[in-house]
């Protein structure tokens, strides 16, 4: 039974066109659709459901960023970051052209703080696809510093923004850090520019919650000015947070 405040997702039956990889730990999905000129992409961090074919003759169903839309092919792209044994993240490493994916959304609604000065952009690899459209859809010249955490110095990705953008990658390797470590320790040292700041953190729950206790109290940030999301939580296999990838 559908309750009567509930909301059906527009659905998109497509197939996968191509399969790029971005770094060793993601690539890129490329679906094609007859229905995905109509996908009603808004928002840089708009996420959809995607369901797959899973063992057994199971379905798996995970939520990922929509990265980019081309309304003129057809055409959408979702990165989907190959961490741990996940059935999702097993079936992306070995998907090929042609295997079908349904599409359920998009959903998610980005909240953009009036009169912020600045912005801080704080993400783990789960949170990279929205943390990097968010980037690229930001206004010229506006400032923002991104802290972008990854496994690997060979994982970082192009950042293409007209902002006036402070890209910082930490990776992981050689430093002993568990994931979202070295978030949360880089925006406590982080040197922020005067004037009311804004702040958009998205990765493991654990990290993401630590980070935005520390926003609301030493760095004294609105409650308002703040948009967390936990992704994924470390030892819990489906987390109900945000968006995959």
């Amino acid at each position: 039974m559908r309750l009567p405040f509930s909301r059906p997702r527009p659905v998109h039956d497509t197939v996968v066109t191509a399969v790029t990889p971005l770094t060793s730990a993601m690539v890129r999905l490329t679906l094609t659709g007859p229905t995905l000129p109509a996908l009603a992409f808004e928002q840089p961090t708009q996420w959809a459901k995607l369901t797959v074919a899973g063992p057994a003759g199971t379905r798996v169903t995970r939520a990922y960023t929509v990265r980019h839309h081309r309304p003129g092919p057809g055409e959408a792209d979702f990165d989907v970051v190959l961490h741990g044994r996940g059935p999702f993240a097993r079936w992306a490493a070995a998907a090929r052209p042609g295997e079908p994916v349904r599409i359920a959304g998009p959903r998610g609604r980005l909240r953009t703080p009036e009169g912020a000065d600045h912005l801080l952009l704080v993400a783990d690899e789960s949170a990279q696809p929205a943390a990097l459209a968010l980037l690229a859809a930001l206004p010229p010249g506006f400032p923002v510093l991104a802290l972008l955490e990854t496994g690997h110095p060979r994982d970082t990705l192009s950042c293409g923004t007209a902002a006036d953008a402070t890209v910082r990658w930490l990776p992981r390797a050689g430093t002993g850090r568990g994931k979202g470590e070295l978030l949360a320790a880089a925006v406590r040292d982080a040197a922020l520019p005067s004037g009311r700041g804004a702040a958009w953190v998205a990765g493991e729950a654990g990290a993401v919650t630590a980070v935005r206790r520390h926003l609301l109290g030493e760095r004294a940030f609105e409650r308002e000015d703040v948009q967390a999301k936990g992704y994924w939580k470390a030892g819990e296999a489906a987390h109900r947070g945000g968006a995959e990838h």
